[in-house]
């Protein structure tokens, strides 16, 4: 399936993000499944494969109108690599903790979605991630990303801009649109890379 005009329109995100989410609920469940199978397949791959040796990347717990990240979370682990996911701070700030398979999760405070209990860690924890997975509701082939709307990733990845970090976003394969599917604001930040079940897109 690709995302015509009419189901991203450029003038209008919300519309773009309702016409993301109504196709994202009527997956199957079964499908869904082995799309997150499929993800987290794609992203060690591309991991094992990527230069010098990944220790520690940030990730996040998708919900359920999101592509599935449970398997790829514990693939992560498995692998002996270090897994933060975030928790929203007020101000649209974001800390991270680290993930541990069967962890405590709580719904946030400050936005619809459930989030890691532990200690909380700030910015200089990128220091050392070698990868930032990030979640998108589509995006386009020079990396902007279409997002939730709730705008803490596009207010914390400017102070991550100096780390040696790659930023990735997550999508199935039909999310990934041609430049102007939907409206670009100002404050919106590119990706280096997206992962999608299927495959690796590199932005060049």
């Amino acid at each position: 399936m690709n995302l015509t005009a009419e189901q991203h329109p450029g003038s209008d995100k919300k519309a773009a993000r309702a016409a993301v989410r109504s196709w994202r609920r009527a997956l199957d469940p079964i499908q869904r499944e082995q799309l997150g199978q499929d993800l987290a397949r794609t992203v060690i791959g591309y991991l094992s494969q990527s230069t010098g040796v990944v220790q520690k990347v940030a990730a996040y717990c998708s919900g359920p109108d999101e592509p599935p990240t449970e398997a790829l979370l514990d693939a992560l682990v498995n692998e002996g690599i270090d897994v933060y996911l975030p928790v929203c701070e007020p101000d649209y700030a974001l800390s991270w903790v680290e993930y541990t398979p069967g962890m405590e999760f709580a719904p946030s405070a400050l936005a619809p979605v459930m989030e890691p209990v532990g200690e909380r860690i700030g910015t200089e924890l990128f220091d050392e991630i070698n990868t930032l997975i990030m979640p998108a509701l589509s995006i386009d082939e020079d990396g902007l990303r279409l997002g939730q709307g709730g705008g803490y990733y596009d207010r914390f990845l400017p102070l991550i801009e100096d780390a040696p970090v790659r930023v990735a976003a997550v999508v199935y394969e039909h999310e990934y649109v041609p430049p102007g599917a939907f409206r670009i604001d100002e404050h919106d930040q590119p990706v280096d890379l997206v992962f999608t079940p299927q495959q690796v897109h590199q932005i060049i």
